[in-house]
């Protein structure tokens, strides 16, 4: 039972923080270019996501994609697709956190 609270608990906490910054939160990290920190965000997480084995189907489309966009100069419909993409990553952790401590034992 402790192990069933815990992990709601922790997918609950995780959840909450996602949404906690508003959109004046600054994602950029320093670099001028968006797309460029985007992207590398969504990168790192992907690549975090396929070391355990538990990324999800869409994201690395989602990446290429967003490449594409930005290589054909829509830059603002490829940093959404490449947010996107990152958000895919963070929910995939919180995945991979409840997948790690569920008891499977019914």
């Amino acid at each position: 039972m402790k192990k069933i609270l815990i992990t709601a608990l922790s997918v609950f906490a995780l959840t909450a923080q996602a949404d906690f910054l508003g959109a004046s939160h600054d994602w950029n990290n320093g670099s001028s270019d968006p797309f460029k920190s985007a992207i590398s965000a969504a990168e790192t997480g992907y690549k975090a996501n396929l070391a355990v084995n538990m990324a999800w189907r869409d994201t690395g489309k989602m990446i290429k994609d967003a490449k594409k966009l930005n290589a054909a100069g829509k830059t603002a419909a490829a940093v959404k697709l490449a947010n996107e993409a990152h958000h895919q990553t963070v929910q995939a952790t919180a995945q991979v956190d409840a997948a790690m401590s569920a008891d499977l034992r019914l």
